[in-house]
């Protein structure tokens, strides 16, 4: 914790060790239990007492004020080695005799043996021995062990020495202390006052006063509170005026009302000396600056300043108005109507919504009007264009008449396109060429690739390298691709056929599926399949719904209305059936 922690923080716990001290050697073995009750009842009623003490040190913990102590830490007793951890400036020598065990290993000391099984500390009462003596009569109580010494008229006076330190209390009142590292004098809850080591602090409620060699702090609680130190560091609170200031010698805080300062890299809010600063008066103004920018705001004035040490730019903003520049380029700006910027051989101006110009090398130009506009491209090219008619002359070509005719050719390749809106459309290159009349006839065609027609929007031809086709929408589509060839006469006909397979209908009278392995033909009411099997082949007729048979390799059969009557043999097996009653003839 460091000085400045030390001295801020504050508290009434002497006094309550005090108190624990009456009521600990109260309760002790050889005590009534009478005296017992009293010294707790005295411990409870002193501790709820000091509870709200909440501004002074706690004397019975005096903690050191100032900087630490330097020095080299205390050397070994002679002879003693001292083991050198890694990278220490010497190595640990190894041990060259056998270790000694003790005469008596399970030998413990009397100190050792009052700690074991208890969490008492063993400082609370110096100068303490086993030998206690005590002494009772009635209201009086005193005991004494060594240095130490505890008497108490219980509940006017209690009072503890432990040699040169001395604690008293009067009368639940009034507490005193006198050491050679701490003094105290409380009389509550009015007057306290403390010393530790060289810091002293005194309380005379709602003000503080604390001070040691290395600072102070006054307090007027809860109107003031101000503290400084020799480190640089400080504080000033006013609530009622709500002033807030904080800082070290490298940053801090500041705040007065609506006025504010943030800063680092120097002990005060100067712009001269800080490395980063923000600062203001709320809403009304505000700035700061680090080593990589600036900026200011002014809200009622609708402005805005930010300079960039990257790019080394600026931006100002004051109303509508809004101007900045970098190395090379600037803009001045009154939004929503004027809008000019430059750079190196560019220049850009708009007056919205009259005209915009700018240029930009020796060649490129770009004016837009109400009425045209015309611009000049960085390789010469030119594009010119109205509500009506636009044109555009570079590596290609391009004439418009809006909406009805359009134009436009690429002499490097040698094509050229026309469009007359929305009836006539053609287009010739080295690689295709197409006419269209719409809706009468059209002609696309891709040199050496494919050539395809239409007669009005319904007949259509065409021809590729996999083959042609022929359309009539919407019934009529005939035609073949590679070795494949589909013929539709719709909804009657239909017919679609490849090296590996064939369907045809005539519907409703005639279907016919075929592929290497099996036909099925439907006439009508009669239907024939056949299918190629290992020995040979397997058919079957029906003529729904009277009569059906049937063959295959390994024998035949036939039915009767499916089985009225009928009779099937496989291979050696033979069955008949009788009122569709199978009845097995051999097995």
């Amino acid at each position: 914790m460091s000085d400045r922690r030390r001295e801020r923080a504050v508290g009434a716990g002497f006094l309550v060790r005090a108190l624990r001290i009456s009521a600990r050697a109260l309760g002790a073995r050889s005590v009534a239990r009478p005296a017992w009750w009293l010294g707790a009842a005295l411990a409870l009623a002193c501790s709820c007492a000091t509870a709200s003490v909440a501004w002074a040190q706690d004397p019975g913990d005096p903690l050191p004020v100032g900087p630490p102590a330097t020095g080299v830490p205390n050397a070994p007793p002679t002879g003693q080695e001292t083991h050198a951890a890694s990278g220490g400036e010497s190595q640990a020598k190894l041990p060259t005799q056998e270790p000694e065990l003790p005469e008596n290993p399970l030998f413990i000391h009397e100190e050792l043996k009052l700690r074991i099984g208890t969490d008492a500390d063993p400082e609370y009462e110096k100068g303490k021995t086993t030998e206690i003596e005590r002494t009772w009569y009635g209201p009086y109580y005193e005991e004494t062990s060594g240095d130490y010494q505890f008497r108490m008229v219980f509940p006017f006076w209690l009072e503890k020495q432990q040699k040169d330190d001395r604690e008293s209390l009067f009368g639940l009142n009034y507490y005193q202390r006198r050491s050679d590292k701490a003094d105290a004098d409380v009389f509550f809850p009015l007057f306290w006052h403390f010393r530790t080591d060289e810091t002293y602090t005194t309380v005379i409620p709602p003000v503080m006063h604390s001070e040691s060699p290395h600072g102070h702090q006054n307090w007027v609680a809860p109107l003031f509170f101000e503290g400084a130190w020799d480190d640089g560091s400080s504080y000033l609170y006013i609530p009622p005026l709500l002033t807030f200031a904080q800082s070290t010698d490298h940053d801090g805080f500041q705040m007065a009302g609506p006025a504010f300062c943030w800063w680092k890299g120097g002990p005060n809010c100067d712009a001269r000396t800080a490395d980063d600063i923000h600062l203001g008066v709320a809403p009304f103004y505000f700035w700061g600056r680090d080593n990589r920018r600036e900026y200011e705001v002014i809200p009622p004035l609708l402005h805005y300043y930010e300079y960039s040490d990257i790019g080394d730019t600026t931006l100002n903003v004051w109303g509508p108005v809004v101007y900045g520049e970098s190395r090379d380029t600037g803009f001045f700006d009154v939004l929503p109507l004027f809008f000019h910027n430059y750079g190196p051989d560019e220049e850009h101006t708009t007056l919205f919504p009259l005209f915009h110009y700018g240029y930009k090398g020796p060649t490129q130009s770009l004016l837009v009007t109400p009425l045209f506009l015309n611009a000049v491209a960085e390789d010469g090219s030119e594009t010119f264009a109205t509500y009506l008619y636009a044109r555009h002359r570079g590596r290609t070509e391009l004439d418009m008449v809006t909406p009805l005719f359009w134009r436009y050719a690429d002499p490097d390749i040698g094509q050229e396109t026309y469009v007359a809106f929305p009836f006539v459309y053609y287009n010739s290159s080295p690689r295709s060429e197409d006419l269209a009349v719409f809706p009468f006839y059209g002609h696309f065609q891709r040199h050496g690739i494919y050539d395809e027609q239409w007669f009005s929007p319904l007949v259509r031809y065409r021809t590729d390298l996999t083959g042609w086709e022929t359309d009539v929408l919407p019934f009529f589509f005939m035609g073949r691709s590679y070795q494949s060839t589909h013929f539709v006469l719709a909804p009657v006909v239909w017919d679609f056929a490849s090296p590996q397979s064939r369907s045809t209908v005539v519907f409703p009278i005639f279907w016919r599926f075929a592929d290497d392995r099996k036909v099925s033909t439907l006439v009508a009411n009669t239907y024939y399949r056949e299918e190629k099997v290992e020995g040979g082949t397997d058919w079957e007729v029906h003529f729904f719904p009277l009569l059906s048979f049937g063959a295959s390799p390994q024998g035949h059969w036939w039915n009767i209305l499916y089985g009225l009557t009928g009779y099937t043999r496989e291979g050696t097996m033979s069955k008949m059936r009788m009122l569709y009653i199978p009845i097995q003839l051999s097995e």
